[in-house]
This record gives C-alpha cells, structure tokens and sequence, in this order.
C-alpha cells in the first residue's frame, strides 16, 4: 500500500482522536493494575481481529527493508497517558527486556522529540517522528501487550481494497481513551509516543538513571529535563 494511501486513512483518524468528546466515569477510578490488564485485553482482541480478518491480505512486516515505524517522514502515531504507561510496563516487567530496555527506549525518545521538533501545542499530528519503540532486528518492543490501535490497523497492503475497516479501531480507541480517563479522573491529551513516554517515565521517575548508561546528545538531555516542570 503506498503510503499517500496511508496518509489519507490516517487523517481521517485524526479528526476523531483530536475531538475525542471522552468525560471522566463515575465513580471511584479503577487501580492502575487492573487498568493496565483491561487496556492489554482490549489491545489483544483487536489485534486478533485484525489478524484473522485481514492479516493474510498484507505482507510480512518482517521482510521489509524500509519499516514504516522508522521512517521519520511517516510515524505520526498518537497515544493517551495509559497507553505511555503500558509501555514502560510491559518493557519493565519483560524477563526479555527489562530496566535497561527502558532507559534505552527513553533516550530514543528523548532524541525523537529533540531531532523532530516534537511539542505538545499546535497540529501535533502534523508532526513526525521515528518510534522509539522499533528496535532493527526486533521489531515493535510491545507488539502484543502495548501496541497502539493505530499500529495495530497498519499493515503493508498493497491494494486500497484489502486495507482493514475502520469503524473497529474507533471503537478500541474510544475504549482506550474511556479507560484512560476513568483511571485518571479526566481524558488525557493525545500526544506523540515519544512526549507521553517521556512525561510518563518522569511522572514514575523512571529516568534517574537514563543518563548514566546512555550515550546522548546535551541537546537531548536538555529536552528531557524540560518535562521535569510540565504539568
């Protein structure tokens, strides 16, 4: 599928995300544990969807030699603050990973923002990136227990026919951010995966040591240390 044909279906999605129109529930806001294992099984279920519906149409995202998650000119991916915090958890708590993962996954991010220009204000899905959680050789560091509806949907389709619905992954993103705003107590802003990675990590402080095993640029450092005053 060329990726004009991407850019279309993603704009589409842009429109729905930026007005989300989601309120806080009701009620006492569930534990983050909980939270984490619902949005993993509402992550899951469309993944399997997708796979079984649609997953035979698309090429194998493994034998590309251009990834889309890597080309800086394309990702534009979005997310909620649940979702940055289901990441760094499932990067955490992997025996295959583990705390190194994440300091490595946050100095990426940290680099995206400052190589890219990332901010929060503004057209932010007008911004691109490379993500931070593609790793060469590996792939998608939470591709079954994190992975974005929006990644999920993607797929390498080289016909405008085969490319999957999308009324399913607004529903799941609807899903996502009503979770997220019940565990929160109000919905979170949509941001790129690399500032809600960074503002997550420095809200669980989980980049006291990023800096000592990283080699990073001083600009990079810089932008990191910014989020320590965000709100």
């Amino acid at each position: 599928m060329t990726r004009s044909v991407i850019a279309r279906r993603l704009s589409r999605r842009r429109r729905y995300v930026k007005g989300n129109g989601q309120r806080p529930t009701g009620g006492r806001r569930p534990p983050l544990a909980r939270a984490l294992a619902q949005l993993r099984r509402i992550k899951q279920r469309f993944a399997r969807y997708i796979g079984k519906t649609y997953g035979h149409l698309a090429a194998d995202c493994a034998t590309c030699p251009t990834p889309c998650c890597a080309d800086a000119q394309f990702v534009n991916v979005h997310i909620v603050r649940l979702e940055a915090k289901a990441m760094l958890a499932t990067l955490r708590n992997s025996p295959k990973y583990g705390p190194a993962k994440v300091r490595e996954v946050l100095a990426r991010a940290a680099d995206a923002v400052a190589r890219y220009g990332l901010t929060e204000t503004g057209d932010t899905f007008g911004q691109t990136y490379a993500c931070p959680l593609f790793e060469p050789g590996m792939g998608c560091l939470v591709h079954w227990k994190a992975k974005p509806a929006a990644c999920i949907q993607h797929g390498c389709y080289e016909r405008w026919e085969d490319l999957p619905e999308t009324g399913t992954q607004r529903r799941v993103e609807r899903q996502v951010a009503a979770l997220d705003a019940a565990v929160h107590g109000a919905p979170s802003t949509w941001l790129p995966i690399p500032l809600w990675l960074l503002k997550a990590a420095d809200e669980a402080n989980e980049t006291a040591e990023v800096w000592d095993e990283a080699d990073v640029s001083s600009q990079t450092k810089t932008v990191y240390e910014g989020f320590a005053s965000l709100d």
